[in-house]
């Protein structure tokens, strides 16, 4: 109404001011700092659309002030016919060459994080500078059973144990790296994050290929990612495309920075057989709202993906896709995932991983094809993070995939993740990474392809007891003795099957509303 009213940006911004106030969503301080972070991007987007006032509380607020209408048309991206007929994988032979490879994911470093700090602060993020010192104090290495995210140092030291005990081939860094004060994050201050994590990985590891994605936390304000299309200086993305593309170039050739400087996208190959493609899942974040201008295929990625996974298919080259948003999680637009879905689907042969991050928690997520047998194509691993915001133990993915040799499948054999043993850490200052569990003795598989991922997950529909004591348990990093009830169960297998977001036919036995209950109880950012 107010935009309506033609009201200054001063009045809409105090309005919004208010309303977060006034329904608790957070402190005066909290507050008025969000909305000056968005206010620009805001109300550029609210002058040029006339919305309906759920999608500008949604926008401004996030979940809590609501949910958004359905209204963008649903689109489709140009995909080729002929698709080959899928031949049955073979496990490699014992023996054969192998890649290590690391994910770091959702790392969230805290510069401010102050040991002692108060861990209970009352703001989206605490044990940092400013909070006060309280009863209930931040330990020096990290902090569970808050929302308080990991000093640089917990960082240091998980490269450390990553250099010396895991010794990667390659490093897959999807993205995320400052912390959750979204309410004060000037650009300054997200380039100063990159910077310095990058750095950190290049001095552990100085000879390994490292392969980034962008998280959604590394713009300013959060969630912001305008497509190309917005060239005005303060509203453009340029500022972090140029930025990463100068700091990503110590491990990408010149070929693959041109589409980073453009949209933060790229493709590098990185054996002859073997090609990693970097996509930028913010074009499908539900809370970049440039989107709600409109998010036709932004920055063209899509079509470039189906073009580079053309080019591929003919040269018989296996292709790795990394990101950050998975976009199975409801976050990621209908459009984007159903589009993205149907990519892997056409291209089930030549796609042999997809890694993301984001939900701070060890899951996977199911594909399928849309002939009429529905055979599983794909699935996608959601690493667990490295912050404990919202109390995860500090984790660390690894992979065992297919290595180098004339048959290679690039595909995992094995998963491992290890875990900080944080009360150790904090009580005797010894740091221990402890292998939490690796995918062969946890679930007797000697390789992962959609076939056997669609066993386990079949293996969990009809056990109950085996889901509660392996994937519930890791899932969370819980106790043994842990409850996962009726809701907890089936939203959990849910999640498993649904390779795509807002997609109501594949879990038909859960109301929408109950899924959306879950989804907004675990949801992370």
């Amino acid at each position: 109404m107010l935009v309506k009213m033609n009201a200054s940006e001063n009045e809409i911004a105090n309005l919004i001011v208010e309303a977060c106030i006034k329904l608790n969503i957070e402190d005066q301080r909290v507050c008025s700092y969000i909305i000056n972070e968005f206010r620009d991007e805001f109300i550029t987007v609210a002058l040029k659309l006339i919305l309906h006032p759920d999608w500008l509380c949604y926008a401004a607020l996030g979940p809590s002030c609501g949910e958004p209408p359905d209204i963008f048309p649903f689109w489709n991206v140009t995909i080729p016919g002929n698709k080959p007929k899928p031949q049955p994988l073979v496990r490699p032979l014992h023996g054969l060459p192998v890649l290590k490879v690391v994910q770091l994911s959702d790392v969230h470093v805290d510069l401010a994080y102050k040991p002692g700090g108060v861990k209970d602060c009352g703001e989206p993020l605490c044990c940092r500078e400013g909070n006060g010192v309280g009863k209930d104090k931040a330990g020096f290495w990290g902090s569970l059973n808050c929302d308080c995210d990991i000093p640089l140092w917990t960082y240091k030291n998980a490269l450390e144990f990553i250099s010396k005990e895991i010794n990667p081939d390659l490093i897959f860094w999807t993205g995320d790296i400052p912390a959750h004060n979204v309410w004060d994050q000037p650009r300054e201050a997200q380039l100063h994050h990159i910077q310095i994590t990058a750095d950190l990985l290049s001095q552990y590891f100085p000879d390994t290929f490292v392969y980034p994605s962008l998280g959604n936390h590394e713009s300013a304000p959060v969630d912001s990612f305008p497509p190309p299309g917005i060239t005005t200086k303060d509203l453009s993305n340029d500022w972090l495309n140029q930025f990463i593309k100068k700091v990503w170039s110590r491990w990408l050739p010149p070929e693959s920075l041109e589409t980073i400087g453009y949209a933060g996208y790229y493709a590098v190959q990185y054996s002859e057989r073997l090609r990693i493609i970097s996509l930028n899942t913010q074009y499908c974040d539900s809370l970049n709202f440039w989107l709600y201008l409109n998010n036709t295929d932004p920055a063209h990625m899509l079509h470039w993906l189906v073009e580079e996974l053309s080019w591929a298919e003919q040269a018989g080259v296996s292709v790795v896709i990394l990101g950050h948003i998975p976009t199975s999680r409801s976050d990621c637009m209908k459009a984007f995932s159903w589009n993205l879905y149907r990519i892997i689907d056409r291209f089930e042969a030549t796609v042999v991983g997809q890694y993301y991050g984001h939900t701070h928690q060890d899951q996977f997520a199911m594909m399928y094809s849309e002939e009429e047998d529905h055979h599983p194509t794909a699935f996608q691993f959601i690493s667990p993070s490295l912050t404990t915001y919202s109390n995860q133990r500090p984790s660390i993915r690894v992979y065992t995939l297919d290595g180098i040799h004339p048959k290679s499948t690039y595909r995992p054999l094995k998963t491992e993740t290890w875990l900080l043993d944080l009360d150790r850490a904090n009580e005797k200052n010894e740091t221990v990474w402890e292998l939490e569990y690796d995918s062969t003795n946890a679930y007797n598989m000697t390789w992962l392809t959609p076939d056997t991922m669609q066993s386990l997950y079949e293996k969990f529909v009809t056990d109950r007891d085996f889901f509660a004591k392996t994937y519930f348990k890791y899932k969370f990093h819980l106790q043994p003795d842990s409850t996962c009830n009726d809701s907890c169960y089936k939203n959990n297998l849910c999640e498993m099957k649904t390779g795509r977001s807002h997609d109501p036919s594949i879990c038909k036995d859960i109301s929408m509303e109950e899924q959306q209950r879950f989804f907004l109880q675990h949801k992370m950012c």
